[in-house]
């Protein structure tokens, strides 16, 4: 007969693992010594464990491997317990490739924020601009896009309503406290009037000294990668993007403009 040993070495299963087999009622000893408690098995059940081990290698639990391990299992129980696997399985390869596909735009991402700021990088300062706009708080960054889709309907609707055309063109405006806190999200239009369309407040941002931006041919598909590229030029110069950004959006391209200072600051 056979040790557990033995049985653990010729079929590649641990020795923990067939006593927890057992312990579940899949895989019983042929045989208990009494005085040492050593277990022996036959030849036959090193198929028994290559059984069990292929089930569980295609994701059966215990308790569905010992149902498919019954002598007394039916033909039609046998095709339920694979039709539900083909199912679970199913589902999982479903979630899988919703998860790839996120993962691959997060990578196409990067990379378009990496080629957009490495053709379109510049060091310049920025001029300072009137606004009429609507402004909301963000409490970080991953409420950001939710504002600015928000208050792009509402500025639509009152420059609509107010007989101002619609062109597509936008200016927003994060402004998020160096010690962090709530962001203050702005969009709005340029204007040179002191005095906005009704429901619009007038806001005059102050230009910068030292800033930097890139532009993107077309929508982004993800900003927050696109400002992460632009903070990446400017590593090596010992730079940051800082305090206030400001994002020009046109029917055809979207750039990014922010003070830059320190990156030890």
């Amino acid at each position: 007969m056979l040790t557990i040993g033995d049985v653990a070495h010729r079929t590649g299963t641990s020795r923990r693992m067939l006593r927890h087999w057992e312990a579940e009622g899949l895989l019983s000893p042929a045989a208990i010594d009494p005085a040492s408690g050593y277990r022996r098995y036959t030849e036959a059940q090193i198929g028994r464990v290559h059984a069990i081990a292929a089930l569980r290698s295609l994701g059966f639990g215990l308790e569905a491997i010992r149902d498919l391990l019954d002598p007394t299992l039916t033909t039609p129980r046998l095709f339920e317990s694979l039709q539900a696997r083909e199912r679970e399985l199913a589902d999982r390869i479903a979630s899988d490739q919703v998860a790839l596909g996120e993962v691959q735009r997060r990578l196409r991402s990067i990379e378009e924020g990496v080629q957009m700021t490495a053709e379109t990088f510049q060091r310049h300062p920025l001029p300072a601009i009137r606004l009429a706009q609507l402004a909301s708080q963000a409490r970080d960054e991953t409420e950001i896009g939710h504002a600015v889709g928000d208050l792009t309907a509402r500025l639509r609707s009152h420059l609509e309503e107010s007989g101002h055309p619609w062109t597509g063109e936008l200016v927003r405006i994060y402004d998020a406290p160096p010690g962090g806190g709530p962001i203050t999200v702005s969009v709005g239009i340029e204007t040179p009037d002191a005095v906005a369309p009704p429901g619009l407040d007038v806001a005059d941002i102050a230009g910068e000294s030292e800033a930097a931006s890139s532009t993107s041919d077309g929508a982004l598909t993800d900003g927050a990668d696109a400002w992460r590229a632009l903070d990446s030029a400017l590593e090596p110069e010992g730079l940051a993007t800082t305090s206030r950004y400001r994002v020009l959006v046109t029917p055809h391209s979207v750039t990014l403009q922010a003070r830059v200072t320190s990156a030890c600051d």
